[in-house]
């Protein structure tokens, strides 16, 4: 009843192969991932982190400003 670890290999071994190649080029070409404009993703991540900042300041400007005019009456 031992296995017979050749035969193992020989049937999963393609299965195994082809799986490690996809991640392999999965991540090699997320690596490189860039957009139409060239950029990459990283440079577009930081570039909408930096534009969501500054969203929140004018959002927070105005909540400040909403909040004092409520208190003038």
């Amino acid at each position: 009843m031992g296995m017979d670890w050749p035969a193992l290999l020989a049937s999963w071994g393609p299965i195994l192969l082809f799986i490690a190649v996809f991640i392999v080029f999965a991540r090699m070409s997320g690596m490189r991932a860039r957009a139409p404009s060239g950029r990459s993703m990283i440079e577009l991540y930081e570039l909408q982190l930096a534009e969501m900042k500054r969203n929140f300041a004018v959002l927070e400007r105005i909540a400040v400003a909403l909040e004092s005019r409520a208190k003038v009456p």
